[in-house]
């Protein structure tokens, strides 16, 4: 098969097992999902500098600022007779007004910057995410809504990439800032210093008790937002069947529930997420006092001890310097409590990323795996007691064993739920045996490259599905490099191109996701031309025609009968008159083979397949 396949997912675990992934996550390791995120930071080293420096350089302007201001009310007002030297003053205005503009600069180098990279990594992301889903098995999608894993590659990355920039950011300036301004403060007074730093031990308290409850909010946030994006996407990918069972109420009390504990999480994330700015304040209002009154204390006082330590005196003017570095001393850790919601919403959502990027395959290729050649590939199949199950303990298929030569039509038909498609999705190695063996042209499918394997295999599912894109596309997915003949005799041979030619722009036509502008029997037909199109030497048709009227069934079978010439084909059917000439008949019963033989043997017979058969075409 040239191309991926799509599977119908029937005969898989279905919801049941994907509701159970949703509820069980469980978070990772903070301090490790924090090192992979900077990680990626590795090949961005060059802009890295850059930020470095642009913040190093940002605080420097920042720390300057305060002790012009001091300088100026010291050295340009003479407080005794209230006068002011403009010379002076003028000087340091225009000064400060360069540290500002400056500061401003390389505030917006650093924003440019972090901007730039964190578009560049959610990029990277988004791709590593996209590769990661194409290589999962087929038993990935069992388990996972395509909903949540949407919600995964928009709002997860999009989380990511926020918090990454400003959390990046942050921590630059509030190492740099925190050390230029106690070094600054200590200089202009120890004492009031000790006074500012006694606020951190509080800091660092409120904020890891608040944590342990926020983080475990916005992880549960994050769960139940994709738990509502997949229903929303089930909802309204089925909106033919939520309408014609009646069940809009159901849906919307399902909707409604999940919706409610996306609320509740949501509320109580930023409840306790919402406490620490307002803390915060309090605290450095508390501080902001504190210094205010006791600098106003050593500013009158000229012989001061605390504790029999002598205090000095300070200037009006170191007492502004010291208030404004007070405020700079407690802005870093202000700034990350405002940002603490979009930090944990950004781990949250990476966690979730990073269990998607840590899942591996089951079904891998061995290191001396053979890789088959098209051209030398004759098609000879074997089962060989072969049983398998979705889930441990569970056997869907149980010691089948047949054989499947080049040019021979094997038909596989039985009652709904016999193991029909697992036979095909063993044979394609979507999934794994539990025992036995299987193999193509002797070679056991496990000793093959899968990518190889599913090369050789056309394969017309019962549901079809069409991209959104054009006719030739569509068509011409399996071969990409078919040209416009080919494609047209492919349409032609599947009994499509009179149709197409009808489409507003024929083979140019677009068609709408899942090709909701054309009937299901003119998709399938579409699906038939691909799988005609790629002329492999295995061909597999899952109930093609089970979406074609019957006049148009007779001309695809005339068309799959010129097909199958020279290939081993598989055909699933469940209208047994499509089957009469196939060269090998397998009825499938409670995941055995009940019977095996010709069309005209089996009838003979008077068992499963007389009983199938003749509930069909015999009328009481």
């Amino acid at each position: 098969m040239k191309g991926p396949m799509m599977a119908d997912g029937r005969g898989g675990p279905g919801s049941r097992l994907r509701d159970m992934t949703a509820k069980h996550e469980r978070p990772q390791d903070t301090g490790k999902t924090i090192a992979r995120i900077f990680s990626y930071w590795k090949e961005h080293w060059s802009w890295l500098v850059i930020m470095l420096v642009s913040s190093l350089c940002e605080v420097f302007c920042t720390l300057m600022a305060p002790i012009l201001i001091g300088k100026a009310i010291d050295n340009c007002i003479d407080l005794s007779n209230m006068t002011v030297d403009f010379t002076k003053l003028n000087v340091i205005v225009i000064m400060l007004l360069m540290l500002y503009i400056s500061s401003s600069w390389f505030s917006w180098v650093q924003q440019y910057g972090m901007t730039n990279v964190s578009l560049k990594i959610a990029k990277k992301i988004r791709t590593q995410m996209m590769d990661k889903m194409l290589e999962q098995d087929i038993h990935f999608y069992d388990v996972h809504t395509r909903g949540d894993l949407m919600s995964r590659f928009t709002n997860d990355v999009e989380l990511m990439k926020s918090g990454l920039g400003d959390s990046f950011i942050q921590l630059f300036n509030t190492i740099f800032t925190l050390a230029g301004t106690v070094v600054a403060m200590v200089a202009l007074s120890p004492s009031l210093t000790v006074v500012c730093c006694m606020s951190i031990p509080v800091v660092f308290m409120m904020t890891n008790i608040i944590s342990k409850q926020t983080r475990k909010f916005f992880s549960s946030q994050q769960v139940s937002l994709g738990q509502l994006n997949g229903l929303v996407e089930e909802s309204v990918s089925g909106i033919k069947m939520v309408r014609s069972f009646g069940i809009e109420q159901q849906q919307i009390d399902k909707f409604n529930s999940i919706n409610e504990e996306l609320r509740k999480s949501g509320v109580k994330a930023q409840i306790y997420s919402g406490l620490l700015m307002p803390l915060m304040r309090v605290l450095e209002n508390i501080i902001y006092i504190i210094v205010a009154v006791l600098g106003g204390i050593m500013a009158t006082s000229t012989d001061m001890t605390v504790f029999g330590i002598g205090i000095a005196t300070i200037t009006v003017g170191t007492i502004q310097s010291f208030l404004l570095y007070t405020k700079q001393f407690l802005r870093p850790i202000n700034q990350v409590a405002s940002q603490f919601n979009a930090v944990q919403s950004a781990i949250a959502g990476a966690e979730r990323i990073f269990t998607i990027l840590d899942t591996k395959p089951t079904i891998t290729n061995k290191p001396d795996a053979v890789t088959l050649k098209e051209e030398t590939v004759k098609g000879d199949i074997v089962f060989d007691h072969v049983s398998f199950g979705y889930e441990p303990g569970k056997l869907i298929l149980k010691d089948i064993s047949f054989t499947a030569k080049q040019d021979e039509v094997i038909a596989i038909v039985g009652t709904t739920g016999a193991g029909k498609t697992t036979i095909i999705n063993l044979l394609t190695r979507f999934y794994d045996i539990n025992s036995g063996s299987i193999k193509v042209d002797g070679i056991d499918i496990r000793d093959i490259t899968k990518e190889s394997l599913r090369d050789q295999m056309g394969i017309v599912l019962q549901v079809p599905f069409l991209f959104s894109d054009t006719v030739n596309y569509n068509v011409s997915y399996g071969w990409p490099a078919a040209t416009q003949e080919e494609i047209i005799n492919a349409s032609k041979a599947a009994n499509a191109h009179n149709f197409i030619e009808r489409l507003p722009q024929g083979y140019d036509s677009e068609i709408l996701r899942g090709g909701e502008n054309i009937s299901n029997g003119q998709k399938q037909l579409l699906t038939i031309a691909r799988a005609i199109l790629v002329e492999t030497p295995i061909l597999v048709f899952d109930e093609a025609t089970s979406n074609i009227d019957t006049r148009t069934e007779i001309l695809i079978q005339k068309a799959i009968n010129n097909l199958t010439k020279g290939r081993t084909s598989f055909v699933i059917a469940h209208r047994l008159s499509t089957i009469k000439n196939a060269d090998k008949i397998l009825v499938m019963h409670e995941g055995r083979i009940a019977e095996q033989g010709k069309h005209e043997e089996l009838l003979a017979k008077k068992g499963r397949y007389y009983e199938i058969y003749n509930s069909q075409f015999v009328v009481d």
